[in-house]
């Protein structure tokens, strides 16, 4: 990867955080009840953050800050887009006599800390990664004719140790061979590790050999459904602590992914309960890196140079969260700006 190429996805993956404060003073949101799920309207959203403009086409909405910032809504559907990057939801955006809304458990969990990651209450410093290869020992994960997801997971996870350390990050590495380590222990091991954020390197399989393309998981919210298994539940679990920084992390790394592997099918940021996510006590995030049961996808993961390109990209979309939550970068000592309420 060239250092010019590496500064244009750089600057293209920024740019989704390219939004001006919202307001400061008291806000009363409006809030409508919808099938016993409360929402909010788009202009209501359009005023609290600032967007210039909100323009409406037929059943697709589009708000506009600046030249830098441009947020799709379509109505019916169970997905947004954020500079073209595509985000999941809890609930689908609808129209409700006459105007579109959004629900505010997706308001809360998803749009306020991707568009304000400063925001986040509660960050906390890290100079530690902790990489998790999946799969491993009898345990192969995903195959394909040319390797196995469990090979491909350790060579991509060594791969990003490298690329994280180069910029100053301490790392620790859940497996380092070829080895069998449980859900339970996986999540154990990560969470005796302070000052430190968990990223699981997959590879994918599907039903379907047209499945492909890049997805990046953080944990469902309480309440919301997993894009997993459509399932929905009340319950909250450890890793739910962290639900504003765990989206916030996924949006900073897949965005520069999908930056970084054009060619690639953009899945999108999605929310699921894998066992991993759940009882983590910090940060977590686990990425997708492409299909072995999609003959395309398979014949790039085999290749060395896309792993590469994967691990480099994970590492400098680490390197995006940390600086747009405002936490000092390692061997800085202080971090970034004030923090502000999140609507309620």
């Amino acid at each position: 990867m060239t250092s010019s190429l590496l500064r244009r996805l750089l600057a293209l993956a920024l740019s989704l955080w390219l939004v001006s404060p919202a307001r400061a003073e008291p806000w009363e949101w409006e809030i409508i009840d919808y099938k016993k799920v409360p929402h909010i309207p788009a202009e209501s959203v359009k005023e609290f953050y600032r967007f210039d403009s909100l323009d409406r086409s037929g059943s697709q909405l589009v708000f506009r800050q600046g030249t830098g910032l441009l947020m799709r809504w379509v109505a019916g559907s169970d997905s947004i887009r954020i500079n073209g990057i595509k985000f999941s939801l809890s609930y689908p955006v609808i129209e409700h006599e006459g105007r579109v809304l959004v629900s505010r458990l997706d308001l809360q969990k998803l749009l306020d800390p991707v568009l304000r990651p400063s925001y986040i209450q509660n960050t906390k410093p890290f100079d530690t990664v902790i990489v998790d290869a999946g799969h491993g020992g009898d345990d192969s994960g995903a195959r394909s004719v040319r390797g196995t997801e469990k090979s491909y997971a350790l060579d991509t996870a060594k791969r990003l140790a490298g690329e994280l350390q180069k910029l100053g990050y301490k790392v620790r590495l859940i497996r380092t061979a070829d080895r069998f380590v449980s859900l339970s222990e996986r999540v154990e091991a990560a969470n005796q590790i302070k000052d430190a954020i968990f990223v699981s390197v997959h590879f994918n399989s599907g039903l379907k050999p047209e499945a492909d393309g890049i997805e990046t998981f953080a944990l469902a919210p309480a309440g919301g459904s997993s894009d997993a298994d459509g399932s929905a539940t009340a319950a909250s679990f450890s890793g739910n602590h962290r639900d504003g920084e765990n989206i916030a992390l996924a949006t900073a790394v897949h965005a520069m992914v999908v930056q970084g592997a054009p060619s690639m099918t953009d899945r999108g940021v999605k929310r699921a309960r894998y066992n991993v996510l759940r009882g983590i006590n910090k940060p977590a995030i686990l990425v997708e890196g492409g299909f072995l049961t999609n003959a395309k996808d398979a014949l790039k993961v085999d290749s060395v140079e896309y792993r590469a390109a994967l691990a480099r990209c994970i590492a400098l979309g680490i390197r995006n969260f940390n600086k747009a939550t405002g936490a000092p970068l390692p061997g800085s000592q202080s971090g970034g700006g004030a923090k502000g309420k999140s609507p309620r």
